[in-house]
């Protein structure tokens, strides 16, 4: 067991895993979708890609993987 690089939680046999083609290190699956499809905020348009002057990002109350994991939910529209 090895912690998941971009929300420092454990990553657990049985859960959904990728590694970047040069990383040989476990992402849990949403966590390494996150820097990839972006925040909720960006999913929506919300954020400043899109607004000009917004400062929209993950909500602030998720820690880090329940940030990827509604960001993950968003982009596949579920």
């Amino acid at each position: 067991m090895s912690d998941c690089p971009h929300c420092g939680e454990p990553v657990l046999k049985g859960e959904r895993t990728r590694r970047y083609a040069n990383d040989d290190r476990n992402y849990h699956l949403e966590c390494f979708a996150r820097p990839i499809i972006g925040s909720v905020a960006h999913i929506e348009r919300r954020c400043g890609c899109f607004v000009e002057g917004s400062h929209e990002g993950d909500d602030p109350t998720l820690t880090k993987r329940e940030a990827a994991r509604a960001a993950f939910r968003a982009y596949r529209g579920w």
